[in-house]
């Protein structure tokens, strides 16, 4: 059987995954505000402007904000599956021709994707190692 750590470790690891979180935070929330930016200037610069259309484009990132709000890990771990259909639209537009919207969109889905999936992590690793400091004898 092997030992419990020390609260003086679980409170190191806190601390290392609360940095990592930190950061989780701002690459996911500032590539969430980009990728919504872009899509609505993309939609309005085009010339269509019709606000339907909009909203079905942006609907999918817009109901996860009260999660992101709230600090829910799931609402990070949704994310994730809500920008699987920009990734699979954007990508044939790749292979076209090149231009730098499509990059920028492509890369922003990535970007989002994997700090998505690690805050949601990071998330689950703070909450776990906030219970064994609670629960661990001096």
């Amino acid at each position: 059987m092997s030992e419990m750590p020390s609260k003086t470790a679980l409170n190191n690891a806190l601390t290392q995954v609360n940095k990592k979180l930190r950061w989780g935070f701002i690459v996911t929330h500032a590539s969430h505000a980009t990728f919504l930016l872009l899509i609505t200037w993309l939609h309005f610069y085009s010339g269509t402007g019709n606000i339907k259309i909009w909203l079905v484009k942006v609907a999918p990132l817009l109901i996860l904000i009260p999660g992101f709000i709230k600090g829910y890990y799931r609402t990070y771990s949704w994310l994730c599956f809500a920008i699987l259909p920009y990734f699979v639209f954007i990508t044939p537009s790749l292979f076209e021709a090149f231009a730098w919207k499509n990059w920028l969109q492509m890369s922003l889905t990535v970007v989002m994707f994997i700090a998505s999936m690690m805050t949601s992590r990071w998330m689950q690793q703070q909450s776990y190692l906030g219970w064994q400091i609670q629960n661990t004898a001096d």
